[in-house]
């Protein structure tokens, strides 16, 4: 949204947190497993296979939208309380519900893309600053 409308993206600390990107169709049918096959009470992370930096999603998104990374960033100081990494351990879901994810990362991102140009009139008057809520 910020690189349609020319808008720099703060990459925070350069981008070097490694985050668990899924997509939400992927996430839907893991929680569907779950209430139809899980054990009550227990719990079930979903996660892709691999963790992501933040330098590596917003490069993606240029490449996707043919703009030059080193135009479409600027670098700020990392966010207060940042974590180096946030993965997760989905191994319990696939071995006791036959979940995977299916969804690529690169998918993801073309898709989102695409859902981002058809309903980019719209979006474009949200508010697109983060707000950290405790």
């Amino acid at each position: 949204l910020s690189l349609r409308q020319q808008i720099k993206i703060p990459l925070h600390g350069g981008g070097e947190a490694i985050k668990s990107y899924i997509h939400i169709r992927d996430v839907s049918k893991g929680e569907w497993l779950a209430m139809e096959h899980g054990r009550v009470g227990e719990i079930y992370h979903l996660s892709p296979d691999r963790g992501v930096q933040v330098k590596r999603v917003v490069e993606l998104i240029c490449r996707e939208l043919k703009v030059p990374f080193e135009e479409a960033v600027a670098v700020v100081p990392e966010r207060l309380g940042q974590d180096k990494a946030y993965t997760i351990d989905s191994t319990k879901a696939r071995r006791e519900l036959g979940w995977v994810p299916t969804i690529s990362f690169e998918e993801g991102i073309r898709m989102t893309g695409a859902w981002v140009s058809t309903h980019f009139d719209k979006l474009k008057g949200l508010p697109m600053e983060y707000q950290h809520k405790p």
